[in-house]
């Protein structure tokens, strides 16, 4: 698991490349009383490594290593004779470099190490001597580390990335990497995705197999507005969806394709949530409060014969009301749905930096963005993510309802499109999005009201929103996101 071919380099530093199993004082004693047969058994060993060392040669390097550094070289403890006793009743085999390094490797697998060995294959990268480790949440890095820490007791550090929003584990050993990449076969220094499946070694230990399906929902994974899961591995997607079906919990696939490359992914049934959430459920302490969110929501969708429900005079709306517990003091609290930006808010933003003399350099290094982003924020040359306001909000004691009370609207963007939405509710708006039905992936059809012709609805809900209508059938994730969580729709 932890000695590869590669160790063996030709010459005298070949020793240097193992690692080094401590010993007590018992073991060096009955290791003492066999340094002749250990000695010929390792020069047998290293026989066609080019390491020119007679048995006598050999045997006094055994005891130099037994007396005066109580350890021995992995490979050769290995030939000792009951080597295997040395093991029994312990949980991890206490190591060391050959410099002088202490780690340690865990006897068994656990429950533990499957879920890190899922972590690892979503959001970890093996390196020859080094794993990382990377997530966007401050407090799962941090346990990621007492994990890690627990099971190797190597040299771990937590870092963040000047400018960056993603927090990483460091994980130093390539005895370590090795282990996971023995546990899992994701490749060292290479692209991992072509060569991830599922690990055959948890396989027939459900506990274990769910702690690593686990892990990778915690990794690669999400619970916002439903329960999903993506991945640049068509075999690793194929897995957890027969295990899945296993369970028979009901899902969905889809297949994106962008920037040269293809993500495969699915989203759990609504009906199937709560069985998977009681099969997997989640350990990331961000991901874990969006589960228990998502499984009390009341989100209710039309089935696809709702256009022909209407046409046969039974079309009652999807929309019901506004959902009064998303209001904060009558307002829609635009804070719930982070993945938004809003537009033109650059003078509001100046205005706010300027009343305690702060510079675009004392505000960008504040809330950890670039200046030149903060500067296109001011000029109103790109949108300004919710998240990020919320941050400027928070610097300079400004409350978000205040912030919603000096406009009746605001211009909200997604990454592929946009809306102008009204800051409070009212009865026009509601009356409005009566005659739409909403689907999934940000997808609208357009049935109109019972009082006026469609194409009179059509041209007034495009005005009223400031967006484009060109069929009955449109895409605004904007609006449909809006709607999806500040809205009661009908089943």
């Amino acid at each position: 698991m932890i000695i590869r071919k590669n160790d063996f380099v030709t010459g005298e530093r070949i020793l240097q490349s193992f690692p080094y199993v401590l010993l007590n004082c018992d073991w060096v004693q009955f290791l003492r009383k066999q340094t002749l047969t250990l000695a010929e058994r390792t020069h047998h060993y290293f026989r066609n490594a080019n390491c020119n060392r007679s048995i006598r040669e050999w045997q006094k390097k055994i005891i130099q290593y037994l007396e005066e550094q109580q350890r021995l070289p992995f490979p050769l403890f290995r030939l000792a004779e009951n080597w295997q006793k040395f093991f029994l009743g312990k949980q991890f085999v206490r190591l060391q470099s050959a410099r002088g390094e202490d780690f340690q490797i865990p006897l068994s697998l656990s429950e533990d190490l499957a879920y890190l060995t899922g972590v690892i294959m979503g959001d970890g990268h093996l390196a020859d001597y080094f794993l990382t480790i990377i997530d966007s949440s401050q407090e799962h890095i941090e346990q990621l580390a007492k994990r890690l820490q627990k099971h190797f007791q190597s040299t771990i550090d937590i870092f963040k990335e000047k400018q960056a929003t993603a927090w990483t584990v460091y994980v130093v050993g390539k005895w370590v990497v090795r282990f996971f990449n023995f546990l899992s076969g994701q490749p060292i220094n290479e692209r991992k995705y072509p060569s991830l499946q599922e690990p055959l070694i948890f396989r027939h230990i459900p506990v274990y197999r769910r702690a690593f399906w686990r892990g990778l929902m915690d990794a690669d994974g999400g619970y916002k507005k439903t329960i999903g899961f993506g991945t640049a591995s068509k075999h690793l997607l194929t897995d957890f969806s027969h295990y899945l079906t296993l369970h028979q919990i009901h899902h969905r696939f889809y297949t994106q394709t962008a920037c040269g490359g293809t993500t495969f992914s699915f989203n759990i049934a609504g009906p199937s949530r709560k069985r998977f959430a009681t099969l997997i459920g989640s350990s990331h302490p961000q991901k874990q409060q969006e589960l228990q969110a998502l499984l009390t929501r009341k989100v209710y969708r039309f089935t696809e014969n709702t256009a022909t429900l209407r046409k046969r005079g039974y079309w009652q709306g999807q929309v019901v009301d506004y959902a009064k517990e998303k209001l904060l003091d009558g307002y829609f609290d635009f804070s719930l749905v982070p993945a938004l930006s809003i537009s033109n808010l650059g003078t509001y933003i100046q205005s706010l930096r300027k009343v305690t003399n702060h510079t675009q350099e004392d505000l960008a290094r504040k809330i950890s963005i670039a200046r030149s982003v903060l500067s296109k924020y001011e000029r109103n040359e790109t949108t300004i993510p919710i998240t990020v306001l919320l941050q400027i909000f928070s610097l300079y004691n400004k409350s978000f309802l205040s912030f919603l009370s000096t406009t009746p609207k605001l211009f909200l963007h997604s990454r592929s499109s946009h809306c102008l939405l009204d800051n409070q509710p009212s009865d026009k708006l509601l009356q409005l999005l009566k005659g739409l039905q909403f689907k999934n992936k940000g997808y609208i059809m357009l049935h109109g009201t019972e009082h006026e012709p469609l194409e009179q609805y059509r041209q007034e809900i495009s005005d009223y929103f400031l967006i484009d209508i060109p069929k009955v059938r449109f895409h605004n994730s904007v609006l449909t996101t809006f709607v999806i969580e500040f809205l009661i729709l009908r089943n």
